[in-house]
């Protein structure tokens, strides 16, 4: 099958990567391996007000740099102020961080990277890789590529945090802290009490036990999703990023440490294509070691980047971990293998746990499934899976092997090092953002509200848990809006009106607070007992998980509120129907494996997509140039890993505060 042989040509070539085809300059490239020994410190005055006024613009435009500059320049000659590009260019010298430029589809279909490397036209809608114009004037000799992405490369912004002495013990933060787990579990028995980090996982413990993680390694996070970068619009750009999960949890989230990964346009329809740049850096440094100065202790050190997580929402997770979408028969997205089920006459697969009454489709009749009896993944059946799909003689026979394991592909994360990551599928995480926020907003208030998907052998209007009507919806609404001005500025975004605004893209946060906060009261006498107390096992078992720190205790018991929500749901929402198995969503599957993955990666609010939301918020806002917001957008994430953090040490100006107190005081 075409498609298998692909992602295991592309799978092939990161296992041979080399830093020296990586697309690098050569300077770059000799930079990484023999990195600068010394703190970098600005003296010139010229460069260094030419910095101070880029930094102090770094929200607003080129133009506005360059009317600062021109204002400067004509009032303090003998003091000029540098160019936007000379302070580019500079920065990009400083810091060794510079941009990996691939050629592209113009229609996004694939990158010309890895094995499409030497292909002139697009393998899926056949455009041409080259502007034909300047191909067809030059006689073959000019190519111009019509269209490219940006790749950043990881190395040099670890290399450059470490540059700096700040930088450097911040990075300590997870060595120290793994060496003190540790001593803590012999002592204890090996019984971790406490989740208060990625640390806490047993996934990452035994990989230091082990060996496989290293003090003087890098462990990392991969995070990748969809941009809306125009409203009324889908997702039509793709950001990925890196965390560093050296760094404590207080800064590895923060704007000025996310480094970023890349910036693809459009909606690509071969995604392992527009992975590969990065992934092949990742897969090279993992064969070779990267040196690192280590400005605190001034010393050099190999490192080798460990590949711990990839993160994304559902969407994005399928181009991720080649798994089957959320339609599939298998859709769980940390392969946990519960079969779904379809409606009698339909294709999509619902994760049903009960099999309703009179209920007779081929390939769905399996028995009831307990909460209880769902576990996490399992490497040896996603291989021993992954090896029967590869063993597919053709494209229908393929078809069928992928409903039966609930894989697409492999996934491209099988050409990192085995020793440099964790096995597959314990690096695939759940998701606590979307999944509690926006997909249970999609489910739980059109079915309050009468107005879900109702087969034609069902009548909605005989739903006695549609409640929010007319009226009591309107009422219900203003409600929420009434409650803004009591809930702190520190709670981020307050919800609005739902009944006015719910349909005005009701953000993330606005549903988290609704849920998890207002509905509880503002639905007391409005939902019917049973419903209502059911969803307080959810709202229960959410405030637990969701918790910065998460006792043992804790969750074991949000996991016991979660699988009876679930459960419970299917008996009050279903009823032993047929015709309402479709609103067994798979969101409710996920909030399953929310307190089973616990004890393996700790907790979720720490590998949830909150940090790559805000970073596309980030990054949109920034967005200078709206006829072409793409180089715009990848000019933008390349100038934010020139300080991730930067190197550069700045001096600081003399405070004059201290002078305006003394001043006062004689007043006084």
């Amino acid at each position: 099958v075409e498609e298998l042989k692909l992602s295991l040509d592309f799978i092939h070539a990161l296992q041979n990567a080399s830093l020296d085809d990586g697309g690098l300059s050569e300077e770059a490239l000799h930079r990484l391996r023999n990195p600068p020994q010394h703190i970098l410190e600005i003296d010139d005055p010229a460069e260094l007000l030419s910095l101070r006024h880029f930094l102090g613009t770094s929200n607003a435009s080129q133009h506005t740099y360059a009317n600062v500059q021109e204002v400067h320049n004509g009032t303090f000659p003998e003091q000029p102020m540098l160019s936007y590009a000379w302070v580019r260019n500079k920065l990009e010298e400083w810091t060794g961080v510079e941009s990996i430029l691939s050629d592209m589809c113009p229609q996004s279909c694939v990158a010309f990277t890895g094995p499409y490397s030497a292909l002139d036209t697009c393998p899926r809608c056949h455009s041409a890789r080259y502007d034909t114009k300047i191909l067809r004037s030059s006689r073959g000799k000019s190519k111009k590529s019509v269209l490219q992405f940006y790749t950043i490369p990881l190395g040099p912004q670890i290399q450059a945090i470490w540059r700096s002495r700040a930088g450097a013990e911040k990075m300590k933060h997870r060595q120290t802290r793994t060496k003190q787990l540790l001593e803590m579990l012999e002592t204890n028995g090996a019984l971790i009490e406490e989740y208060d980090d990625l640390y806490h996982g047993s996934d990452y413990l035994n990989a230091c036990l082990r060996g496989d993680i290293k003090p003087n390694d890098t462990v990392l996070m991969h995070a990748m999703d969809g941009a809306q970068l125009y409203k009324d619009k889908e997702s039509d750009c793709w950001i990925l990023l890196w965390i560093i999960i050296e760094l404590s949890a207080d800064f590895r989230y923060k704007k000025s440490h996310v480094c970023p990964g890349a910036v693809i346009p459009g909606a690509p329809k071969f995604m392992e294509s527009f992975l590969f740049p990065g992934f092949y850096h990742v897969a090279g440094l993992q064969r070779e070691g990267l040196r690192i100065w280590n400005a605190l202790d001034d010393e050099v050190f190999i490192y080798f980047p460990y590949y711990l997580l990839g993160t994304s929402d559902g969407p994005g997770s399928v181009h991720l971990t080649g798994l089957v979408g959320h339609q599939g028969a298998s859709a769980c997205r940390v392969f946990c293998g519960l079969k779904g089920r379809r409606k009698p006459g339909g294709k999509t697969c619902y994760p049903a746990l009960l099999k309703p009454s009179g209920y007779d489709v081929k390939g769905s009749n399996h028995p009831d499934v307990h909460p209880s009896n769902i576990h996490g993944p399992s490497e040896t059946r996603y291989l021993a899976d992954l090896q029967y799909l590869l063993q597919s003689r053709g494209v229908t026979d393929y078809g069928t092997r992928r409903r039966d394991t609930g894989i697409s592909r492999p996934t491209l994360i099988l050409g990192l090092s085995q020793r440099h990551r964790l096995p597959i599928t314990a690096s695939l995480c759940g998701d606590c953002m979307h999944v509690p926020t926006l997909n249970l907003g999609d489910l739980l208030l059109p079915l309050w509200r009468g107005i879900f998907d109702c087969a034609p052998t069902d009548d909605s209007e005989n739903w006695e848990w549609a409640v929010l009507r007319g009226p009591i919806w309107e009422a219900h609404g203003k409600a929420v809006a009434d409650s803004r001005p009591y809930i702190p500025g520190s709670f981020d975004r307050p919800p609005r009106n739902l009944s006015e605004k719910i349909n005005s893209q009701y953000k993330a946060k606005e549903w988290q607070h609704y849920f998890f906060g207002l509905a509880p009261a503002l639905l007391y006498g409005i939902l019917p007992d049973s419903y209502w107390q059911n969803f307080c096992k959810l709202v229960f078992a959410m405030r637990l998980v969701l918790q910065r720190s998460i006792s043992r205790a804790d969750v074991l018991a949000a996991q016991k509120a979660l699988d009876e929500f679930c459960l419970e749901f299917e008996h009050l929402y279903v009823q032993d129907r047929p015709d309402r198995i479709h609103m067994v969503r798979l969101c409710l599957h996920a909030l399953m494996h929310l307190g089973l993955q616990i004890p393996a990666t700790g907790p979720p609010s720490l590998h949830a997509t909150w940090t790559m939301e805000r970073t596309i918020g980030d990054l949109g806002q920034e967005i200078r140039q709206p006829s072409n917001p793409y180089a715009n957008l990848s000019e933008w994430a390349l100038i934010r890993s020139h300080f991730t953090p930067s190197p550069i040490l700045i001096p600081k100006q003399k405070s004059t505060k201290k002078k305006k107190e003394k001043k006062k005081k004689r007043f006084t």
